[in-house]
């Protein structure tokens, strides 16, 4: 599964993105996601989290749970570390 978590100025939130049928205007959809559920699917080995930055100008970062655990902790917190 993947998950995006959006960085901005004023704070972030985790989200994910849904693909809607044919007939939609919309092709992607996207919502909010609780980050105690983002860490749960991580930790499981289920989920890439896909960093965004929307306020600078610089390129996604995706991580894994096989990631450096130093990119990890930078961007996602400790909550995404296997106690």
């Amino acid at each position: 599964m993947k998950y995006i978590k959006v960085i901005r100025i004023s704070g972030a939130y985790f989200a994910r993105e849904f693909e809607k049928g044919k007939k939609s205007r919309k092709a992607k959809k996207i919502r909010e996601v609780d980050e105690e559920t983002v860490a749960e699917q991580f930790l499981e080995g289920d989920a890439v989290v896909e960093v965004i930055f929307e306020d600078l100008d610089r390129e996604p970062i995706e991580i894994s749970k096989e990631s450096d655990k130093e990119l990890i902790k930078k961007y996602l917190g400790s909550k995404f570390f296997e106690n």
